[in-house]
């Protein structure tokens, strides 16, 4: 009988502590959009340099909001225009999808992000 009023005082407790944390839930919404803005971006430019050899600053500038320029980031050596053409239409699609988290969320301007070939070769380090 004991656990019995054990189980009703924790359900009410957690409703209780649900019901007050709602101001808190809807603050974690706009974080959990602002992170993937640093996943955006970093897609956005790693697809743009490597289709066309130049980033937001040159696609869509006013999505960079001044942040510094990936470091190390370059054109792709394509074999095939076709395959250049799919990584291009990635590219657009994060861009996409960086128009659309910034028009949700203030957001901030794009971070430092290293693309060079010596920081994808740590990777498997990590």
């Amino acid at each position: 009988m004991a656990t019995h009023y054990i189980s009703i005082v924790v359900l009410i407790a957690s409703l209780i502590a649900c019901s007050s944390a709602t101001s808190e839930t809807i603050l974690s919404d706009v974080n959990l959009l602002e992170f993937p803005l640093n996943l955006e971006y970093l897609e956005a430019e790693f697809f743009l340099f490597g289709s066309t050899g130049h980033g937001l600053d040159k696609i869509a500038p006013e999505l960079a909001e001044d942040g510094p320029p990936p470091i190390g980031a370059k054109l792709a050596k394509f074999n095939d225009t076709v395959i250049r053409d799919i990584i291009y239409q990635f590219a657009l699609q994060e861009v996409g999808h960086l128009r659309a988290i910034k028009n949700t969320v203030v957001g901030f301007s794009r971070p430092l992000l290293d693309l060079s070939q010596s920081s994808f070769a740590k990777l498997p380090e990590s």
